[in-house]
């Protein structure tokens, strides 16, 4: 089961990634935001999801994050 702001990130990336990923950056305190947003998160979040194979950081650091089909299956699984 993932945590409610793990959850909350995979949502967000799948909104919002139309096939070429969803670029973040860096921010203070170990923390991403998602370019042009105010969505921040802490960089423990995106552990659990690459983890799983629900997303792929390329590089993890300029890369775009892009939901995987696995991502998208698990968030079409019903799970809210």
């Amino acid at each position: 089961m993932l945590s409610r702001s793990v959850l909350k990130l995979l949502r967000t990336i799948a909104d919002n990634d139309a096939g070429d990923g969803v670029p973040f950056v860096s921010a203070p305190c170990g923390r991403w935001q998602m370019d042009g947003t105010t969505f921040t998160v802490n960089d423990r979040t995106f552990h659990p999801l690459a983890a799983h194979d629900f997303i792929d950081i390329g590089d993890g650091y300029t890369d775009p994050v892009k939901v995987t089909a696995a991502g998208r299956a698990y968030l079409a699984g019903g799970v809210k």
